[in-house]
């Protein structure tokens, strides 16, 4: 008998939790406004309906259905956030063809603003290019050395490479210079 009494006790409150369950269900199917035409339809419903946190997260589903927003004039204007601007539509959401022109438009901005990168790196790399100075701008003392270097002024520093070689040529100037010398007296009888 205890298990009969166990039921009548339990059924108040699965009755209380079905019909907390159906209220909730019913109210989160409910759109934003069945009827809306456009976001400021909505977005007016969703104020008079819902209160606080309810209104905005239902005033964001109106965001999402509907992409255009009503201008002053009449029309509709859909905002590209990825360009910053702003593009007359038909109708609270773009059409295909629409959607297509948006898409052509934001390739056209992207590669101007690849050609704007190009353009501001090839300024800052002749920036910082050094400029080498014209010779008219230099120092007379700079163009061109007045007198020629003595040989001792001219291997300042031993065992380089300008030293060495001037040694080498001229040591290889003397030999054929003295071979060639010593071919043409025995060549010249006197």
């Amino acid at each position: 008998m205890s298990a009969a009494r166990a039921v009548p006790e339990k059924l108040p409150a699965t009755v209380v939790a079905v019909v907390v369950l159906v209220i909730t269900a019913v109210k989160l199917s409910v759109l934003s406004s069945p009827a809306a035409r456009d976001f400021e339809e909505c977005a007016e419903w969703t104020r008079k309906m819902f209160r606080d946190d309810e209104r905005v997260a239902r005033i964001m589903d109106c965001g999402a259905r509907f992409a255009g927003r009503r201008k002053v004039g009449g029309g509709y204007a859909y905002y590209d956030l990825l360009q910053n601007r702003s593009f007359d539509i038909a109708g609270p959401n773009p059409t295909a063809n629409e959607y297509a022109q948006i898409y052509s438009q934001y390739q056209r901005f992207l590669e101007l603003q690849r050609r704007e990168a190009a353009l501001a790196e090839v300024q800052q790399l002749a920036a910082e290019k050094p400029q080498v100075p014209e010779l008219s701008t230099l120092p007379v003392s700079l163009r061109r050395p007045t007198a020629t270097p003595s040989k001792s002024e001219r291997c300042a520093i031993k065992g380089s490479l300008s030293c060495t070689w001037t040694k080498l040529a001229s040591t290889v100037r003397n030999a054929f210079a003295s071979s060639s010398s010593k071919v043409v007296a025995s060549t010249n009888p006197r």
